[in-house]
């Protein structure tokens, strides 16, 4: 395997010189790491597009308006990362020094740090839209303006059959680009999204019981005993909330009734997917 790409909520794709240095950069952009078609199969209609095009154009060939399935869009779109790749020059590495002997201290190794991601940031626009009530749109817009926000584990459970590509595409196009508001991302650990009553998003982080049910003292009682029991609480997880335009105080309200939604729409047009049960 020698193709080892990135690729944005958008559609933009880097290709990367070995699977670790794409790992990495993934993980501290948010983005998805693809290492072979499979990867690409849960692209949503308008990223599938407009990736294709972009690998399109860069080897000359057409873009594309609509694939016949979702695995005939991850090949196609596959084959020209490969080629793209294997196009792309081959830095030069120097030979290596000779090894020299040093004094070695043999001690306890440290753990790595965990890569954080940067996250979704998109400002807000001049004004927001309403939402159908009862859309996975809507039902984004309650999750993210929460004061506690919305963990990836929450949406997946809210949003399903979504994958993470759909909804951080739902983030960034459905919320930013369509309905206007914006998104930001913070960072939290287990304990932090149990007090924010996300049992989803907790980690390794053990609490069954409502949080406001818990004095201070039981709060603390229960952090210990996970401490004890392993928990790591500088593992975090990327919590997002929606950021409304300016003057606002709360979202437009939802109207009518269920509606299909950009990326429901896009992927029946892109692969000819089924509507949702109930959408318009």
């Amino acid at each position: 395997m020698t193709t080892f790409a990135t690729i944005t909520a958008s559609g933009a794709y880097a290709l990367h010189p070995t699977a670790d240095v794409a790992t990495a950069f993934a993980d501290a952009n948010d983005n998805l790491l693809a290492l072979s078609a499979d990867h690409l199969s849960e692209l949503t209609g308008p990223v599938a597009i407009t990736l294709f095009a972009l690998t399109a154009t860069a080897l000359g060939i057409p873009p594309v308006k609509r694939f016949a399935t979702r695995d005939v869009a991850a090949r196609r779109i596959w084959t020209n990362l490969v080629a793209l790749s294997a196009a792309a020059p081959v830095a030069e590495v120097p030979a290596a020094p000779a090894p020299q002997p040093v004094a070695q201290t043999l001690g306890k190794a440290q753990p790595k740090a965990q890569r954080r991601s940067k996250g979704i940031t998109i400002a807000p626009k001049a004004e927001a839209k309403a939402c159908k009530a009862g859309t996975k749109q809507a039902i984004l817009v309650d999750l993210l303006f929460r004061s506690g926000g919305a963990s990836m584990a929450e949406l997946r459970e809210a949003l399903h059959p979504w994958q993470d590509s759909t909804i951080k595409s739902g983030l960034s196009w459905d919320m930013g680009a369509i309905k206007g508001y914006g998104i930001r991302t913070t960072h939290e650990n287990g304990y932090q999204r149990w007090l924010a009553t996300d049992y989803a998003g907790m980690g390794t982080f053990k609490g069954d019981t409502h949080p406001d049910d818990n004095s201070e003292a039981e709060r603390a009682a229960l952090l210990a005993q996970n401490l004890a029991d392993g928990y790591d609480p500088s593992q975090v997880f990327a919590v997002y909330h929606i950021v409304l335009p300016e003057g606002m105080k709360e979202p437009v309200p939802h109207i009518g009734g269920p509606h299909i939604t950009v990326a429901d729409k896009m992927n029946l047009l892109v692969f000819g997917d089924p509507l949702p049960p109930g959408a318009e």
